[in-house]
């Protein structure tokens, strides 16, 4: 079986560290690097992505994801079109409704319409044509050379939307089941647009971390943990979340309630950092269930089922990670060879 890699870095790393860690990235064989956008939390997002692309020659770079409000859309456009100039045509947009970037300033998360009309806009912006956005009609001078556009969505009509419009979606790791059901959500927005659903990178995020002491991960992998709790229980009446409701609560009995207890005590404070209350609850059951943590057959186990639910690229993550080239090392050498071919 053969998948892609894809890592997310500069959640806390110091600007000056960007350039060395994206080329670690690119020689342990990753196929893209993502920088976050989260105001509070990171660097700047666009000295991320311009440090990463002169330190690199293949890799792409791209947003994971870039918040919609923060900036003018004008502003989005040009930076990410800027970047793709500089790295010779390596750069890709990601754009979700950024809840946590604009959470912290008190912004509300973008809404599925507004995503459609914002890709809208970039496509038409990137041809070099007259874009519109609202009331505003603008178009470039120099821009001519559009570049691919993952939405980061995990709800079923947002993953329909998804497989309608984007190049690429993001969705958060979980059970293979849940996995499968989201995948299916995007290949049937793909479908009713006319699009072949292979066209699509299912990109799914579940944070890899190679050990042979699963306990011993939880410090550093449990402040990433995301699984959609809500999705659980809001879609709980479609037959294949209930079915997967089920076999959940089979296999681990009690842990749906764990989950909601994870997701009881979360809020942005503990957004994707160690040793918060919200982390300190995860269980090595729990990591079972989102990320692929344990020995090399154990990881490649988890991304082989990931793949046959659908996954086309397989993104970790060093956000929570304190040896962050080592680990990109081992995923590298270790667990990328068996998906090669």
């Amino acid at each position: 079986m053969k998948v892609k890699f894809a890592v997310g870095m500069g959640r806390n790393e110091k600007i000056y560290e960007i350039a060395d860690h994206s080329r670690v990235a690119e020689e342990s064989g990753f196929s893209h690097i993502t920088f976050g956008d989260v105001q509070n939390c990171t660097r700047d997002l666009y000295v991320k992505m311009a440090m990463a692309t002169t330190s690199t020659q293949r890799i792409s770079i791209g947003s994971g994801v870039v918040a919609p409000y923060t900036r003018h859309a004008v502003v989005t456009a040009t930076a990410h079109a800027t970047i793709h100039e500089l790295s010779g045509g390596r750069a890709f947009l990601g754009l979700g409704s950024c809840g946590t970037s604009h959470g912290f300033l008190n912004m509300k998360a973008a809404k599925l319409n507004e995503l459609e009309n914002l890709v809208n806009f970039y496509r038409v912006f990137w041809r070099g044509e007259k874009a519109r956005l609202g009331d505003l009609v603008t178009q470039s001078e120099w821009v001519r050379n559009p570049m691919p556009i993952y939405l980061a969505v995990e709800r079923p009509k947002a993953l329909q939307v998804a497989g309608e419009i984007a190049d690429g979606v993001y969705i958060m790791g979980g059970p293979p089941p849940l996995v499968r059901w989201k995948v299916d959500q995007v290949h049937r927005g793909a479908e009713a647009a006319g699009r072949d659903p292979k066209d699509i990178d299912i990109c799914v995020r579940s944070m890899i971390y190679v050990t042979n002491e699963k306990e011993k991960a939880l410090r550093e992998v449990g402040g990433m943990y995301q699984l959609d709790f809500k999705l659980l229980e809001k879609q709980k009446d479609d037959p294949a979340i209930a079915d997967l409701r089920q076999r959940m609560e089979e296999e681990y009995p009690g842990i749906l309630e764990e989950f909601g207890r994870h997701r009881d005590v979360w809020d942005l404070k503990q957004h994707e950092k160690i040793e918060t209350p919200s982390a300190k609850m995860v269980t090595t059951r729990m990591l079972d269930n989102m990320h692929l943590v344990g020995t090399v057959d154990e990881i490649c186990s988890g991304i082989t089922k990931l793949i046959q639910a659908g996954a086309t690229t397989i993104a970790t993550a060093t956000y929570t990670i304190i040896d962050k080239r080592t680990m990109m090392r081992r995923i590298g050498e270790e667990i990328m060879p068996h998906f090669r071919n």
